[in-house]
């Protein structure tokens, strides 16, 4: 660990085998309780960086590591004609909760220093009872968790989409950080991070986040640090090594940190992360390889005077 950290973890142990979604809830570093003296910079020294809005979003190339980012939100689950969104929800105490828990994609933008998300939901068309549209009054151009809390022609409107960075690598490696450009709460944000397998359930149509959290390798949620050059999360998944990292607004289902829900709106702007280290192949010491040279010249040449005496 970069920084020694106050954790909670929740962990699941089976014949042996150790499985822990790590879920940070403090932090006691060189950042103090109001995060002076915390420093991305200083905290990413021994690791690599992948600069988003630099480097690019498709086929960067950082120390031999190739990297794309793609972007996944829970928009699908309902059918869709002209402007009019037929969602699917339950009635609760006067309230609509809108349901359309789906992971599909979404297009990332870029916003200068970081990248932001818009996802399938976003519009300027509020909710009635004729045009039943998504996102109105969220900020649009970040990750977001943001609940869309309103009333519109008699409707109570309760709805959440909670926008993910896909980061894929063509090596596994560990993601050890990221920092954001431009935070909607900067006082209380949260992310959250999974390592999975694979992609198929990100891009099945077919699986929600909860679906996707439960197959992942690890999955955590971490507070985001006011630090003196930027917002920093700082990930502790420190054994977990991936080709394919989740990164986007606080969600439960990744790891409960008691963070509030529904403010968490950011733009990324880089990811730390480390290479998995290649074992290392022992090599004969000078003077043991010299002897095991002679040694097999020694016995050629008895091999070549038995021979000879025979012929003789």
């Amino acid at each position: 660990m970069k920084f020694n950290k106050i954790m909670s973890v929740t962990t699941l142990v089976a014949s042996g085998i150790f499985i822990v979604p790590v879920q940070a809830t403090s932090w006691s570093s060189k950042c103090g309780d109001n995060h002076t003296g915390c420093s991305a910079s200083d905290y990413f020294a021994e690791d690599l960086r992948y600069m988003i809005a630099n480097d690019g979003i498709s086929s960067a190339v950082v120390d031999g590591v190739t990297i794309s980012t793609t972007a996944y939100s829970d928009t699908g689950g309902r059918g869709f004609s002209s402007r009019n969104y037929d969602y699917t929800y339950s009635q609760s105490n006067g309230k609509h909760y809108l349901s359309d828990d789906i992971v599909e994609t979404a297009s990332l933008i870029n916003y200068g220093e970081g990248y932001g998300i818009v996802n399938k939901d976003v519009t300027n068309t509020p909710f009635t009872s004729d045009t039943r549209s998504g996102e109105y009054g969220v900020p649009q151009h970040a990750a977001d968790n943001i609940n869309l809390d309103w009333y519109a022609s008699g409707y109570h409107i309760i709805e959440t989409d909670y926008d993910f960075y896909l980061i894929s690598f063509d090596e596994e490696v560990n993601v050890t950080g990221a920092t954001f450009s431009w935070l909607w709460n900067s006082g209380d944000t949260q992310v959250s991070v999974a390592a999975l397998n694979d992609t198929s359930m990100l891009t099945s149509g077919a699986n929600t986040w909860a679906d996707i959290a439960g197959e992942a390798l690890a999955v955590g949620s971490y507070d985001v640090l006011n630090c003196e050059d930027t917002n920093l999360a700082m990930v502790d998944m420190d054994t977990t090594y991936s080709q394919y990292w989740l990164i986007g607004a606080y969600n439960l289902v990744f790891g409960d940190i008691g963070g509030t829900l529904y403010d968490d709106a950011f733009k990324l702007a880089s990811i730390g992360f480390s290479k998995k280290e290649m074992p290392q192949t022992d090599v004969p010491e000078p003077g043991t390889l010299a002897l095991f040279l002679m040694g097999g010249s020694l016995a050629f040449w008895r091999r070549k005077q038995q021979k000879s005496s025979v012929t003789q």
